[in-house]
């Protein structure tokens, strides 16, 4: 299975502005549907560990003592995220790509 967390935070530049490009149509469907998974699907303590390691950049270690958290708490916080929001993301994954798929039929 893809790591959409992975790819998605360890590269977030848009490729080729210019006419279709099926990844740029996967980033902005991504970057649209992220923060609804992170807010809806996710416990209050697997969002705020996410998005501390994620988008503060912190490690499991800096997380665990702002939270007073164990870091195996952290780290199963994380992961279990990840898991949901990489879940998620597959069926978004391959929505999208059923409907590039079927765009292009028509042109």
């Amino acid at each position: 299975m893809i790591d959409f967390v992975e790819e998605y935070m360890s590269d977030r530049s848009m490729p080729n502005e210019d006419g279709f490009d099926e990844q740029r149509i996967l980033i902005k469907a991504i970057s649209k549907v992220l923060p609804l998974i992170i807010k809806n699907e996710l416990t209050e303590r697997q969002n705020l560990c996410l998005r501390m390691f994620y988008v503060h950049g912190k490690n499991q270690m800096e997380i665990a003592r702002e939270l007073k958290l164990s870091q195996p708490t952290v780290s199963r916080h994380i992961a279990t995220a990840k898991a949901i929001v990489n879940k998620c993301l597959s069926y978004c994954f391959y929505s999208v790509k059923q409907a590039n798929e079927q765009w292009l039929k028509i042109e």
